[in-house]
């Protein structure tokens, strides 16, 4: 699972490397949580065939990144369904930091 996590997240792409923007429908939205939708979607286009992403992008904007990058499997929807909860839950501990110093 080395590829689950990009160490990149949250920084801003360079203008070079940003791919074509695609057209995704969600598979499945896990949740909202410190401004963030966390959701998965299917990418048939990858280049290493379809795939299935665990997507994070502001809940005002239309932007999401890919932060986990599946095969679509069964075993790989099972594990993105891991990922996605896991950063769900992620964000809501930091939201509820931000609401109560005690928590964190």
């Amino acid at each position: 699972m080395s590829n689950v996590i990009r160490p990149t997240f949250g920084a801003r792409p360079k203008p070079e490397a940003q791919p074509q923007a695609a057209e995704h429908r969600a598979l499945r939205i896990f949740g909202q949580a410190a401004g963030y939708t966390v959701a998965l979607i299917q990418d048939e286009d990858d280049r290493t065939g379809p795939a299935l992403k665990v997507v994070v992008g502001p809940t005002t904007g239309n932007e999401v990144e890919a932060v986990a990058i599946l095969p679509a499997l069964p075993e790989g929807e099972a594990d993105a369904d891991v990922v996605g909860l896991a950063i769900l839950r992620t964000l809501e501990v930091i939201e509820a930091a931000g609401r109560d110093p005690e928590i964190a």
